[in-house]
């Protein structure tokens, strides 16, 4: 089972309004673990990918192994510090792991669940150190689709459960998370394509 722990990554300084998010996704996971990452991060709590770190292209990059591992070591949900979190992942934490597509094409790792040791999250790992001079993408959400899709002990939940802003149309206008929240009842979080990962220079 996925143990009650919710971890995140994020750069060294973030905004008054991911505070807000964070403390909201703490607030509907009373009891609970936490866990925040942030930059600089120490390569020697990495045993399994520290060693990348300083040659990742982008804070993305590292951001996306630092969440892979910490879900192998030690299991929770993970969140990207751009998701708003509108209700408890409980009902999900008597499955092994669990993720989201995005559309009909992509597995993204903006929020995910896995037991500790999940061998699932070890073959992200491994591919991500196989696939890390390829690049941000190569090495992360492609690397999560091609994993996540092709194991059936991971529970991959509709599109809409975490990401029902579309990624193609996140950044033209702002999103009214109410509004989105209203029209999608179903859903436990949403993910806003911030991209704030993206800004940061990868610090080592």
């Amino acid at each position: 089972m996925i143990p009650p722990r919710l971890i995140r990554t994020v750069p060294t300084e973030t905004s008054t309004q991911v505070e807000v998010w964070w403390q909201q996704a703490r607030d509907l996971h009373p009891g609970w673990d936490t866990e925040t990452w942030r930059e600089p991060v120490d390569p020697a709590d990495f045993p399994l990918t520290g060693h990348l770190f300083a040659t990742c292209e982008s804070g993305a990059q590292k951001a996306d192994l630092i969440r892979a591992e910490r879900l192998f070591w030690v299991g929770g949900v993970y969140l990207d510090a751009d998701v708003v979190c509108l209700r408890s992942f409980n009902p999900l934490l008597g499955v092994r792991g669990f993720a989201a597509f995005e559309d009909a094409d992509f597995v993204p790792n903006a929020v995910m669940g896995f037991e500790a040791g999940h061998p699932a999250m070890r073959r992200v790992i491994e591919l991500a150190i196989q696939r890390h001079d390829q690049g941000t993408w190569a090495a992360g959400v492609g690397v999560t689709t091609e994993v996540f899709r092709n194991d059936p002990t991971v529970l991959l939940l509709p599109p809409n459960s975490f990401y029902p802003v579309d990624w193609r149309t996140a950044h033209k206008m702002p999103i009214d998370v109410a509004k989105v929240a209203a029209a999608n009842p179903w859903s436990y979080a949403i993910h806003l394509y911030h991209g704030s990962w993206k800004k940061q220079p990868c610090a080592s």
